[in-house]
């Protein structure tokens, strides 16, 4: 397998991809006061079924739920406050639309540039946590869990070989060919069984 440090860009890369797999999320809906569980009654020909184009909402999938929470696991070990808050409200405005990169700097008094510097530090102290520990990413850009180079060259088997080193030249097959009719299993044979 090829391993390769972490980089504070491959830190964000996965703290983005955090944010976006939390904000495809099924949003949770609770419990209505009033209502049933039954769809709303057709009224007009427009609110049929297949009369407008139907919608598609692309949920996450579990490599994707599966390293959200490992990232998780990192911000909350951070032992700064202040350092989890920023990352976690940084990566959810990335995501999301509406609001600015440049709105969000001075909303918490700082101007695009310190804000820059602020994330790429903390994106780097966690990649060197990592790589302390020894948590080292694979170089596949789906970070497969297999090798993700051909590093051992294949080597053929001669099949001359691989089937007759067990068994004596002068061997005989377990099945008598005189015997051919019970070779083959009947379907009442099968039933019976």
């Amino acid at each position: 397998m090829k391993f390769s440090d972490w980089t504070a860009k491959d830190v964000e890369e996965r703290i983005l991809e955090m944010a976006e797999t939390l904000r495809r999320m099924p949003a949770a809906r609770g419990p209505k006061a009033f209502g049933s569980a039954m769809p709303e009654t057709v009224r007009s020909v427009s609110e049929a079924f297949g009369y407008q184009p139907a919608r598609y909402r692309q949920t996450a999938s579990a490599g994707a739920l599966g390293r959200m929470e490992g990232v998780f696991g990192w911000i909350n070990a951070l032992s700064d406050e202040n350092e989890r808050k920023l990352i976690y409200a940084w990566s959810w405005v990335k995501v999301r639309k509406g609001v600015t990169i440049a709105r969000f700097a001075e909303e918490n008094l700082l101007n695009e540039r310190t804000l820059r510097r602020a994330i790429t530090a903390i994106c780097q102290s966690i990649a060197d946590i990592l790589n302390q520990k020894g948590q080292f990413r694979l170089g596949g850009a789906d970070l497969q869990v297999s090798e993700t180079q051909a590093d051992i060259t294949s080597t053929t088997v001669s099949s001359e070989k691989c089937v007759t080193h067990w068994r004596d030249s002068d061997a005989k097959p377990h099945i008598d060919p005189a015997l051919a009719p019970l070779r083959v299993i009947e379907t009442r044979q099968a039933r019976a069984r």
